[in-house]
């Protein structure tokens, strides 16, 4: 090879290198699954194990060919899916609410990975979400679901991924449950739904005052209706609670 072409070939490579790297494309949050109130051929009741490690949770208790409350949990930290599902089975037996609960792809989601590090950057989406997307339309296309009582929950990270997948989401999420959240990628706009923050008084882990003083008063001025409900305790999902949630949900 002549020193020329050596030459040319080193230039080149010097101007890639202090080229800035392409921006990775934001993932915006934006979900496509929609609920379908009539299924040709439902599942049966009982637990179902779709992929991404999601489990799908439909009720005995819901009549056949009914149209029925649909409700996504969202796990904390180191938690999973059917955690979730143990959780809020109790509640989905005597209402009649489908359950669909996923794991997130890492330790815990994305947003809340997001979150962590540098407390300059914003939260942001990640695969999460786009995983969430998929399962969502498996589960619509085997269980018959009311759209108007399709809602979002979640606990601690999971909380947080919750708020930031509701609020960009309400014409499908109408109602959205963050149980001892810690932050939400930011709301940039769309159709605003119901939020309710319960948080233990004495949370030592994701303290009170954010969710209280800022991200609650922020959604407000954005048009969402918001209910902030506080109870004795720390960072944690006593049943009590679970079933004012699910009250406050379905109107009860």
């Amino acid at each position: 090879m002549s020193l020329l072409r050596i030459g040319a070939l080193i230039l080149a490579l010097s101007a890639t290198l202090r080229s800035p790297a392409p921006a990775a494309k934001e993932i915006s949050g934006i979900l496509s699954a929609r609920p379908a109130t009539s299924v040709a051929t439902p599942v049966s009741a009982g637990r179902h194990h779709l992929k991404a490690g999601t489990t799908l949770y439909v009720p005995e208790t819901i009549p056949a060919d009914a149209a029925a409350p649909f409700l996504l949990l969202l796990h904390g930290g180191g938690g999973t899916g059917e955690n979730m599902i143990r959780k809020f089975k109790r509640q989905a037996d005597r209402h009649g609410i489908i359950l669909l609960a996923p794991d997130a792809a890492g330790p815990t989601w994305d947003v809340a990975l997001s979150m962590t590090g540098n407390p300059w950057t914003q939260p942001s989406f990640g695969r999460d979400v786009l995983r969430i997307d998929a399962v969502l339309k498996d589960a619509f296309a085997r269980v018959n679901v009311d759209p108007q009582r399709v809602a979002v929950a979640g606990f601690s990270d999971g909380a947080s991924n919750a708020l930031s997948i509701g609020v960009h989401n309400a014409a499908l999420f109408h109602d959205t449950l963050a149980f001892s959240a810690g932050g939400m990628v930011p709301h940039r706009g769309g159709p605003p739904g119901r939020v309710l923050f319960i948080h233990g008084a004495k949370d030592p882990v994701l303290p009170i005052t954010t969710m209280r003083d800022s991200l609650a008063p922020t959604l407000r001025a954005a048009g969402f209706a918001v209910t902030f409900v506080t109870f004795d305790g720390g960072h944690e999902l006593p049943d009590r609670v679970v079933e004012q949630a699910i009250a406050w949900w379905l109107g009860l």
